[in-house]
Formats: structure tokens, sequence, C-alpha cells
């Protein structure tokens, strides 16, 4: 077994190995530091240490991998059939395991014929750059000699991806420092080297870009058709790139650069956090054993990595030091709290937020089996916005829990659920439920099969409010509505499939009718589950996604089918059993998303590749879904939407108004123009900012004066005037008189539901601030 400092040490020349793309992932990984110390590691060594450590790297999903094979095999056929070209990988024996390309490439460069162009795909550079061994594979070195005989390249890296992104230039310019010192150690006279990225781009029908970025996108469309014949992709070429080699001095080449930072540096000592990122990482089952093992921080849940790091410079190290804090517990007959306790209530980021995390902190002890007591919920929060239904308060309320999946290789939604579920005098009737689940018939590779989706599970889900709201208390069609969804980028993904058909969506179903009333500006009309138990609620488990938070509920995952098992493959594997220890159990895998991996719908439509004939097969785990079990599964978790909302109480202080249920059997077209059409999703738009903007006004004061939403101000007598003085001592006097009363009603009636007042102690007790006008100090 390796050290468990895993050491990067310098080979026999005094240089250690590091690869431009895990530079690249070094910064999609929010510069994770712990990522890029094991990754030299493993360069310097190999990937046994991660087995002899019993876990194993994260894989790639299958899908993602071949897309972009994809994209590159098309890239390739296109610009082999109109210039001369060789793939260097494609001749190499064994293409993983093959020598670099340079002296190869050298030649190539320097037997040019002036005029002429050549294009090489996959050229392996290796070069040793300021103590470093730089070694990656460049996608496309085009090489074009003028006719007067100057040399210049063009280093393209294809991605996939819908746009280019900063660690995609960063990779490149990283070959470009790499080529620059091959070319100058070898004597190859070059006048330019530019740097580009060849994306996919955004799909057709994609929400419409500004005028500036249209033209952005026009010229980057042009330029691939022109360096490469590719009509399919867009190439931006890199600009600022003295900023981008500045980077790359910053990050590995420079001498106080953050890689030999990280590479000589204690391993313990290397920050790290575990957070959604970590969900794509190789590193992740190392990184949550690691912390398992010794009780890190990171393991609580909703921290932030500088509030970890507030904590860790104040010696709290655990989660068991953390939750012994406060002083809760007893020494030598006397509480005996932390001594970094003072400091950090008057600490940023943390101070704010110190009792909440100390909570949390007892929370996960507890469920991790200590003799401690916990709350379940996070005290002093506010309201959240789920609406409160009862006999007298939103009596006929229907809950409709939205679920919608994404394609991400086609950037469109591909399958659609709606559960509505309607009450009557506060309560839900198993009558008044309709589930509503529509799928694609295959990928949605054309904006039509999006838009007839999203036409059907509309119209449906509209179809299904009316059916199941209960009338109103005057037998009229009325019922307020509320949307649920798990998290935001659900929403998100459905208003983005909207605005790119909005025209047919708002002219052929009833969508209009609902966002345009006043019952849809009045309070919020949509809640997010993980918003919601963020705020109020202390679950104890690290990736509270929908399967985990619902499992941890209690929530019957396998009714009807064992979809736990189905569906287990990055969804339902994150539990793992360490050796030794008095709780063994532990999060073994990052899983903070809650959407259901693509492999599985691709299955389900026959649209993985074969089965090989030999070898490990990466698509095994997903080949048994079917249409019905993908459905199926699909209108399970919208039970578990359902099931993780009854943990909540509801907002008493919010009464939702009515919408007016349509009369789908004489609804006729409402948007008969585009700009009829565009006028109307302005009015959705403007609902969700209307929705944002009430949303963060439902949380109590302090939390609106932490976010910024409000200002802090203070009231102090000296400043009022006489009478609103006396007045507001008044009020304060009936107010306790008012306390007083509740008191001694609950004491004499215990098992009421609801406190009742004499009339003559409501006369005494009421008070009002009308009229009051006061003088407050900004603080």
């Amino acid at each position: 077994m390796g050290s468990p400092d895993y050491p990067v040490p310098a080979n026999a020349q005094g240089v250690r190995q590091i690869a431009p793309t895990d530079v690249s992932q070094f910064i999609r990984l929010e510069q994770c530091e712990r990522y890029l110390r094991l990754r030299l590691h493993e360069h310097a060594a190999n990937r046994q240490f991660l087995r002899d450590y019993g876990v194993a790297p994260q894989a790639i999903p299958p899908l993602l991998t071949r897309a972009g094979a994809a994209f590159e095999s098309l890239v390739e056929r296109t610009i082999s059939a109109m210039v001369k070209s060789v793939n260097l990988a494609a001749e190499a024996a064994d293409a993983a395991a093959r020598a670099d390309d340079n002296a190869r490439l050298v030649a190539l460069a320097q037997q040019l014929p002036a005029g002429e162009v050549l294009v090489l795909f996959q050229p392996r550079l290796q070069v040793a750059l300021s103590g470093w061994l730089l070694r990656g594979d460049v996608d496309i070195l085009r090489l074009e000699r003028s006719a007067d005989g100057q040399l210049r390249a063009l280093i393209t890296d294809i991605k996939s991806s819908r746009s280019a992104k900063v660690e995609h230039r960063l990779q490149v310019t990283f070959y470009r420092e790499m080529l620059a010192a091959l070319f100058q150690r070898e004597g190859v006279a070059i006048i330019d080297i530019t740097t580009a990225i060849l994306y996919q781009g955004p799909a057709e029908g994609a929400i419409g870009a500004t005028a500036q970025e249209q033209a952005e996108l026009d010229t980057q469309r042009a330029a691939a058709e022109e360096q490469f014949g590719v009509c399919e992709g867009y190439l931006e070429i890199v600009a600022e790139v003295d900023n981008y080699r500045s980077a790359v001095q910053d990050l590995v080449t420079g001498p106080n650069s953050a890689a030999a930072r990280v590479a000589t540096a204690a391993f313990g000592t290397l920050p790290f956090h575990l957070t959604a990122k970590c969900d794509g990482c190789l590193y992740n089952e190392f990184c949550l054993k690691w912390a398992a093992e010794r009780d890190d921080l990171s393991l609580l849940p909703h921290l932030t990595a500088n509030e970890k790091g507030a904590l860790l410079r104040a010696g709290v190290r655990t989660t068991r030091e953390l939750a012994t804090l406060r002083g809760d517990e007893e020494k030598d007959g006397a509480l005996s709290p932390h001594p970094a306790h003072h400091d950090l209530a008057t600490t940023w980021p943390v101070g704010p937020r110190l009792d909440e995390l100390i909570e949390r902190a007892r929370r996960y002890r507890k469920f991790k089996g200590d003799p401690i007591e916990a709350l379940n919920y996070i005290p002093s929060k506010g309201y959240g916005s789920l609406p409160y239904c009862d006999a007298q308060q939103n009596p006929n309320l229907v809950r409709v829990y939205i679920d919608a999946q994404h394609d991400y290789l086609h950037d469109r939604i591909y399958m659609l659920g709606a559960l509505v579920v309607g009450c009557e005098g506060g309560e839900e009737q198993p009558e008044r439920r309709r589930s509503v689940v529509r799928l694609a018939a295959g990928p949605p590779e054309t904006p039509e099969a999006e838009r007839h989706l999203l036409l059907r599970w509309i119209f449906e889900t509209v179809r299904a409010i009316a059916e199941v709201a209960a009338p109103d208390a005057e037998g009229k069609p009325r019922a307020p509505i509320h949307l649920i969804f798990f998290d935001r980028f659900e929403q998100r993904l459905l208003l983005q499939g909207l605005a790119r058909h909005m025209a047919a969506i708002l002219g052929a179903t009833p969508l209009y009718d609902f966002v345009t009333q006043l019952a849809a500006f009045d309070s919020p009309v949509a809640t997010f589950l993980d918003q919601e138990i963020r705020e109020l609620k202390n679950y104890p488990m690290l990736c509270q996604s929908l399967q985990a938070v619902a499992a941890y509920l209690r929530f019957d995952w396998n009714a009807g089918q064992p979809y736990r098992e189905i569906f287990r493959t990055r969804l339902f594997d994150f539990w793992g059993k360490l050796e030794t220890g008095d709780s063994p159990w532990y999060t073994n895998r990052a899983r903070f998303g809650s959407q259901i991996p693509l492999e599985y719908a691709y299955a389900a439509w026959g649209a993985l590749a074969p089965a090989p004939t030999k070898g490990k097969d990466d698509d095994a785990p997903y080949r048994r879904v079917t249409t019905a079990l993908l459905q199926g599964f699909h209108a399970r978790r919208l039970e578990a939407l359902e099931h993780i909302t009854h943990d909540f109480a509801g907002n008493r202080q919010t009464e939702k108004r009515a919408f007016d249920l349509p009369d789908l059997a004489t609804f006729s077209q409402k948007a008969h123009t585009l700009a009829q059409a565009l006028d109307e999703f302005v009015t959705i738009e403007r609902h969700v900012a209307i929705n944002a903007w009430k949303t963060a006004r439902l949380a109590p004061p302090e939390r609106r004066v932490l976010s910024g939403d409000s200002l802090l101000v203070r009231y102090r007598e000296m400043d009022q005037d006489p009478a609103v003085v006396a007045q507001n001592r008044e009020n304060r006097r009936r107010q306790e008189l008012r306390e007083e009363y509740v008191a001694a009603f609950r004491t004499t009636y215990p098992d009421a539901e609801r406190v009742t007042l004499s009339k003559e102690q409501r006369a005494a007790v009421g008070w009002s601030s009308e009229g009051l006008q006061v003088r407050l100090r900004l603080e």
C-alpha cells in the first residue's frame, strides 16, 4: 500500500509529470487541490493506490464518452475528405501505450512544402517545461506553409459540448506552450501558433441568443467551415492568449505555481470539500472513504467550503468536535464549551450559521450512533413556500408534482411527469389523483420531437388539474394550484423547453389561461424541495438527492418493481461499509444529482451500442430497462416528491388565491400571432421573476439581512415623538397581556386545537400600528 501522504516525487531528471487535461479538469472541479494531488500521484506511481485503499475510480458515463468520440469521428472524416491528413494514433499498434510523436511531428513540419496544408490528428506531445514533463494528445494540429515559406500552426481541441469553456481554452494553451518549446528546441521556424476550440454548439431550435451572441456564433460557424470544412460545429479562435499563457504559468510552469505547491505540500493540509462537483470526479470514492474514516467536516450537509475553512482555522476538524462546540456535554459537573465557540460566533462566514451547523453536526453524529440529542428541523428559519391546507385554509388546494428529464446530448427534454393531487375539505382524496408521464419515442434529435412531447404533457396535465380540483365553497370551478419541483434545475429545464416552442405551446394549450391570472402573481406558485430541505430540515446524510431523501423518510422505492436494483447504478449505489469503526455504513459515492442517468433512457429505446463480444460491457448496468420500467420509475419519482412534501407542515401565513379552471371543452387558441405569443411569454417570465422576489422575502428577517435583501434598522424611543412612544408602549403592554392569556388557555385546555379568547379579552389585547410614523436608524 502506498504512503498515506501520496507523494509526488520527481524522476531521475528532476521533473514531475502532468497533462493539460489534468489542469483542465482541475479548473472544472473548482480548482480542487485534492484532485490535482491525487492525479499527480497517479502519474508518479499508478492507479494501484486506489485498489490498495479499497476504492475504484469513478467511470465517465459511457454515453458521454461515445458522444465525444462520434463528434470527433465526424470531424475527422470531414477534414480528411478536404485536405491531406494523418491520424497518428490510428497508425500506432497500441494507441494508449504509444510513445510521443515529437520527432515525427518535427519532420513533417520541416518537410511541408510551401503553399500546402497538413492536418494531424492526435499527435502526442511530450515536452519538459520548468521542471514539469507535460504529455498530451492534440485533437487537431493544422500546419500551413504559405507561398513565401512561412509556417503557421492551428491547435484545435474537439469538444462535443454546447459551448466553449474556460478550461477548454486553457487546455489548448498548454498545447501551444508545448509545441512552441518543441519547435524552438528543434530549430523549427514558425511565425504563429493559434489555438481554437471546435465545439458542437447549440442544438437546433435552442433559445435565441442576443444579436451580439448570434453574430459571434455566425463568425465561429464560418470559421469552422473555412478552416476545416466542418458545417456541424463552431470554431472559436481563443482570444486574449496572453492571459491564458499567464494562467499556465500560475498553474504549472511558474516558480510559485499551484501545481508545485500541491505536489510538495503534506497531503492532509490540502483543502478539499465534498459538493455536487464531486459527482463527476475520478476520485470521489477515495475522498468519501477518507472523510468517513476521519469524521471530516465535509460530511456535514449544506456546509460550504468557506465555512469549513473557518472551522478548521479555529481548530474544529471533525463533526464530533463541532457537535460538542456549544458545550451541551457535561464535564466535571458543569458545561464545558469548546474554547473556539466564542471566536467563531463572531467570525465570517461561519458566525451567522454557527448554531445551525452545530445542530446539523449533532444530527449527523446521532445518525452515526452517538448518544446525543438533536433536532430533526432547523429552528428559527422562518416559513417555507409550501402552502398549508386544512378545512379553513386552502381547502381545495391542488398540488402538482413535476419531474423533467434532460437529454444532454441533444439539449432537449425527453421525459416529463406530473402527479396532480387535489384536496377536498383540506384532505387529499384517493379519487382526486392523476399521474401523467410522457416519454419521447426515441432520442429527441429534432425540435419537433420535443415540441410534440411538451404539447401532449401540458394539455394532459391541465386536463388532470381540471378533473381533480374540488369546487370552491361557492361551487365554482376555482382552486389554488401549487407546483412542486425537487430543484430549480428541473424548473429551468421546463422553462427552457417552453421558450423553445412558445408560440406552439401557448397557442395549442390552456397554459396562457393560467399564467395570466392574478393568482399566478399573488403568492409563490412553485416550491423547490431541495431549497425547503436546506432551509428547514436537519436531515443527516451528505448527498440530499431526491432518491436519498425519500429513502431516508422511508419511502418504498420498490413498490411494484425492484426499482432500487434496476436503477442502482449512479442513483442508489451510494452506500458503502468501512472495515473498522462503530458505525461502518457511510456514503461511499458522491450522488448529489437527482436526474436519471441518460443511459437508462437510451437502453429503453434500444439506442445503446451493441454489447461487445469480449471485454467489459460499460452499458451492462443499464440494458435491462424498458420503456415501461422507465415510465414506471418516473411515476414513482413523482410519488417520492409527494412523500417528501408530506414531511413539511406548510406555511400558515400565506393563503393562496384560487385559479379559475379553464373549460377544456370550449378552449380555443389564444396566440394567433408571433407578437401575441411573445407578449404571453414575457408574462410568464415576469411571473417567474415575481415568484423569485416573493420567495426571497419569505425568509426570516435575519436571513434577509445576511443575503442583502433587507436593511437592518434600529428603533430608539429618543428619536420618536412623545405620542408615538406612548402608543408603542401601550401596544407592547397589550401584546404581553395577550401572551399571558394564551399561556393560561393552553394550561386549562391542553388538547385544544387552537386558542380561543373571550370577547373581553380580545378587546383588552387588541392593538394596531396603523397611522403610526416612526423614525428608524440604519445600522
